[in-house]
């Protein structure tokens, strides 16, 4: 398991040094604007033509279903909903050995997954199977596949492999946006391995949209203090009607601090997780600029700015769709469209509410007069010289 160093929170700065627990990778080593570096697989062929993540058509029924009263709770329904789609994922990596003096093939990590497909598609993190040279799934019955790496998304900590069976037990999915704080989540794991495999541990959701800053990039996450171990990462958050409504990814680890983990929300689990499977990778528009600060009150003042918000340009990329529309070092983005740039961070956000070839009109200011360019978005390239 990794830890993080330097965690903060962008608001409501506390100036403590926390470490998050990875259950993440290492995930953006830059601020370029939608500079992101995948690696991934080819998409299998046979790949449906549209995917989503399989979603609950109806509540679950409340029957007594051969258990006595006080265990027919909303928890045991919705935990045997969910558990025969919960999956333990060993990664395995070829390591040095110093005695025989030779590499040998050795697990380098283990995690938990979810079956998203009945066709074998799985979703887990991606520093779950990052850097592996060979992959296996052991499903609730203890069967045990081989699998291969369909795509992964570093920049949201996602991936998706799959195994050669057909007829498996599927998850549901909820929408993550009708989340109440307060309202009852299990989280479903492996903690410490496959030897407590399918644990499950119950607390509430703490928090719906908390901001969470690992190596300078945000993540927009579920707040949970039910109990997130090492080995779960990849593993559902489920709610009461058994819906899995986050990815557990990560939990803070520090002295005297206790319940607090977080949850890729269901929603953008499956948004990412269709363009996996479809494409391989993750299709995202790029503007093509350096990130040199975010504007405020002394920045304003030192450069003399009308503003006191939006986006400094420290330089452009060659050939960059900000290059061709004539963007420049020393611009400062305020507006994309009708959205108002306050931060590096609603730049990049706002960018991804476009696609490829859209026209958008990016607003700047430039030697103290406001200007309106209109941009195409092209393609994130996988690679930058």
């Amino acid at each position: 398991m990794d830890f993080f160093n330097g965690f903060n929170q962008p608001r409501n700065r506390t100036g403590l040094s926390l470490f998050i627990v990875a259950l993440l990778g290492a995930i953006l080593g830059g601020v370029l604007v939608g500079l992101i570096f995948v690696n991934f697989a080819q998409p299998a062929e046979t790949a449906p033509d549209s995917f989503v993540p399989g979603e609950q058509d109806q509540d679950i029924e409340y029957t007594d279903r051969d258990r006595p009263e006080y265990q027919n709770t909303a928890v045991v329904r919705a935990a045997e909903e969910v558990l025969p789609a919960v999956v333990g994922i060993t990664n395995r990596a070829m390591v040095f050995d110093r005695i025989h003096g030779r590499s040998i093939l050795r697990e380098r990590a283990t995690g938990t997954g979810v079956i998203i497909d009945s066709g074998g598609y799985i979703v887990t993190n991606n520093h779950v199977i990052e850097d592996h040279e060979e992959l296996s799934v052991t499903l609730a019955d203890g069967q045990e596949y081989e699998a291969s790496l369909i795509g992964a998304d570093p920049a949201t900590d996602l991936a998706v492999i799959r195994i050669d069976k057909e007829g498996l037990a599927v998850s549901h999915f909820g929408d993550s946006d009708k989340l109440a704080v307060g309202e009852t989540a299990i989280a479903i794991g492996n903690p410490l391995g496959l030897a407590f495999s399918q644990s499950v541990t119950v607390g509430v959701i703490s928090a719906k949209e908390r901001m969470i800053e690992i190596n300078e990039h945000e993540f927009t996450f579920i707040q949970t203090d039910a109990a997130i171990n090492d080995g779960n990462s990849g593993g559902p958050l489920v709610n009461l009607n058994g819906e899995v409504i986050g990815i557990n990814t990560a939990k803070i680890k520090i002295a005297g601090v206790e319940g607090m983990g977080f949850a890729i929300p269901a929603n953008t689990v499956k948004n990412i997780t269709r363009d996996l499977i479809l494409h391989g990778r993750i299709i995202r528009p790029w503007l093509g600029v350096y990130w040199g600060g975010d504007v405020d009150e002394s920045l304003s003042e030192q450069l003399n700015l009308p503003v006191d918000y939006g986006v400094l340009i420290q330089d452009v990329v060659d050939g960059s769709p900000a290059q061709q529309a004539g963007i420049r070092r020393g611009d400062v983005i305020i507006r994309i469209d009708d959205k108002q740039i306050t931060n590096f961070t609603d730049l990049r956000d706002g960018l991804q509410e476009f696609s490829v070839g859209d026209e958008v009109e990016v607003t700047i200011i430039r030697d103290g007069q406001e200007l309106t360019i209109d941009t195409t978005l092209a393609e994130l390239p996988e690679q930058l010289d």
